[in-house]
């Protein structure tokens, strides 16, 4: 009889503690600590992921790319079939709005990479469409034109090396090749057929799926002809596809006559197999993308219950076992608060003062303590201090934090400083400005933007504290604004959003000395009361409103792009965190609210499984 180790290579191993590295799958040991035995082995899941910043159907996909640098494009925004233009990049953590197509359209195919991407076909406003694009990373430009307008086609293949095959109308069974400035005709499909799936390159292509006779049909082509290799166990069009030719993913999609699918199954050349992975979502006409069948995308399309979303999942094989990004319930605080600061980190975060109610009731006192669990009271501010629309060096500590300014019964130019039991009065604020941005620390804090109490009302200044706490002015603010945040240290700080008087996506960023502006935020996702944690070049921007938005962002110091939205709309709550995958928000309205929410990035851990007999 073989021996574990003559099958496997390697020997059953006596351990006291777990095994935890990625060179140890399939290795079996015995934890003598627990009396079990265990081992390392790979998962096969799908997990959600940041929303698209637009929701729509139909969508196009760089299907080349690999699942943490995707490239979407395209689509359509309504049920009525609205062409879009719009692109959109994912990082891996979340979206970012890219250059927009020169033709808007849907149902037309991709191929290549983010930063080299091809877009062919497709349907404008009208009828279907020659016009190929091709994407440098930021911007698209007018590629060789396809031979017959189609839609409903697939693609696979490189900008340089593209592959385009079936479509419509009629339901063709043709395919074209792509240079990287022509199509010429290339080999003929076995089946006609339109609203497949493809993987691979121009010369070892993959067709899957699609709305053809029968729809399981598989075809594999070598840069000259195509033939027939296996079919699908579950056939369907309008699926999505990731891989190359001999080992690729097909998922999602809809079955005769109208049944979305969230199954996914595994090709490794000449048979497919269904795995017990399947999507939370099910779905067609949406964007799907990956280089190899450890790690897939899909993202936006459409079912029964949504003609249009702009829900995002990936998909992993791997030892690792993932654990999304995503926001919890913390602890509600003690009252309703609004128009509150906060500061700190997660696991020790201070909130301060605030109004507690509507109109004309007076600013709080009241200042609380969190441990990422619960709400306590912490030393009360001075009534003279107690403000609404105050700012905070909210990149300070739970123990050394500064609060300024504000307004209750006139404006404010009042400082106060706190060590994590009482707070002292420091020297007044050079002005009683209010609704500006404050971040930094206790001793070097950093005031941007606000709104003075006379003309010119929206302000650009920026100033600085000092280890004494006196202020001095910094650089000037490009864009004057206020309902805006801040974030960061006052030698390297971001400010974004606000009220210049009208809503702004304006970012700007600070060297210590002057402004200059950055990348705008995405539309739609914040704009005044905002709240922001992290750095300068590491940052979540939160909620805002009106009207309420649930909406989160990230700033990587470059570009803002999706993150998780959190469950209770709000603006003008507190908010604080070390880093962008580690925060909270509290309070807000409307109406005025105690919620707590917790923001945790995506982390993961070695699957150790515990073996059984069975």
């Amino acid at each position: 009889m073989s021996t574990y180790r003559e099958i496997h290579g390697k020997a059953i191993k006596s351990l006291s503690s777990d095994l935890s590295a990625a060179i140890d799958e399939g290795q079996v040991w015995y934890n003598t600590s627990g009396d079990t035995f265990k081992s390392i082995v790979k998962l096969e899941a799908w997990s959600s992921a940041s929303n698209l910043g637009t929701a729509r159907y139909n969508i196009m996909s760089a299907n080349g790319a690999a699942a943490d640098a995707a490239l979407a494009f395209g689509g359509s925004t309504n049920p009525s079939g609205t062409a879009s233009n719009s692109t959109e990049e994912y990082n891996g953590s979340g979206w970012a709005v890219g250059g927009n197509m020169g033709t808007a359209r849907y149902a037309g195919a991709g191929a290549g990479t983010q930063t080299a991407g091809l877009a062919f076909g497709g349907r404008p406003p009208g009828s279907a469409t020659t016009a190929t694009e091709e994407y440098d990373g930021s911007s698209w430009t007018s590629g060789g034109a396809l031979p017959v307008a189609k839609t409903g086609l697939s693609g696979c293949g490189t900008q340089t090396a593209g592959l385009s095959f079936g479509g419509s109308p009629p339901t063709r069974d043709t395919s074209d090749e792509y240079n990287g400035s022509s199509w010429t005709a290339g080999g003929t499909l076995s089946v006609a057929f339109e609203d497949a799936a493809g993987a691979g390159t121009q010369t070892a292509g993959l067709k899957f799926g699609g709305r053809g006779t029968p729809t399981q049909t598989t075809e594999k082509y070598n840069g000259s002809s195509w033939t027939t290799s296996g079919l699908m166990n579950t056939g369907r069009g309008y699926l999505a596809g990731a891989g190359t030719q001999t080992a690729a993913l097909g998922y999602g999609g809809m079955t005769l006559p109208s049944t979305y699918q969230t199954a996914t199954e595994s090709y490794d050349g000449s048979t497919w197999t269904t795995l017990p992975a399947t999507m939370a979502t099910n779905r067609r006409m949406f964007g799907g993308t990956g280089a190899t069948t450890s790690a897939a995308l899909a993202f936006g399309g459409e079912n029964a219950g949504s003609p249009h979303f702009a829900t995002t999942e990936e998909y992993n094989s791997s030892i690792n076992a993932y654990t999304a990004a995503a926001w919890s319930s913390g602890g509600n605080l003690p009252t309703p608060i609004s128009s509150t600061q906060g500061g700190g980190t997660q696991t020790a975060g201070l909130q301060m003062s605030g109004q507690p109610s509507g109109p004309g009731v007076a600013a709080t006192t009241a200042v609380n303590e969190y441990d990422g669990s619960a709400w306590t009271a912490g030393g009360a501010i001075a009534p003279g201090a107690a403000s609404y629309g105050g700012q905070a060096s909210k990149n300070g500590t739970q123990t050394a934090m500064l609060y300024f300014k504000g307004h209750y019964a006139g404006n404010k130019n009042t400082v106060s400083s706190y060590d994590g039991s009482s707070w002292t009065a420091q020297s007044t604020f050079p002005n009683t400005d209010v609704y500006g941005g404050g971040c930094g620390t206790s001793t070097a804090a950093l005031s941007v933007g606000g709104f003075a109490p006379s003309s010119p009302y929206v302000q650009a200044t920026c100033f600085e504290s000092d280890g004494s706490y006196n202020w001095t002015a910094g650089g000037a603010l490009g864009t004057a604004r206020y309902v805006n945040d801040a974030v960061g240290l006052q030698t390297n700080a971001v400010t974004a959003g606000g009220l210049a008087p009208s809503v702004l996506a304006k970012t700007e960023e600070y060297n210590g000395s002057s402004w200059s502006e950055k990348s705008d935020m995405i539309s739609n996702t914040g704009n005044t009361k905002d709240q922001c944690f992290g750095t300068n070049s590491d940052d979540m921007m939160v909620a805002g409103g009106p009207p309420n938005l649930a909406t989160c962002i990230g700033w990587d110091g470059t570009a803002w792009s999706t993150r998780p939205s959190i469950s209770t709309g709000r603006g003008g709550g507190a908010g604080a965190g070390a880093s962008s995958t580690s925060g909270w928000i509290g309070g807000g309205q409307s109406p005025f609210k105690t919620a707590t929410e917790e923001f945790n990035g995506e982390t993961s851990t070695i699957n150790v499984k515990t073996l059984t007999q069975s």
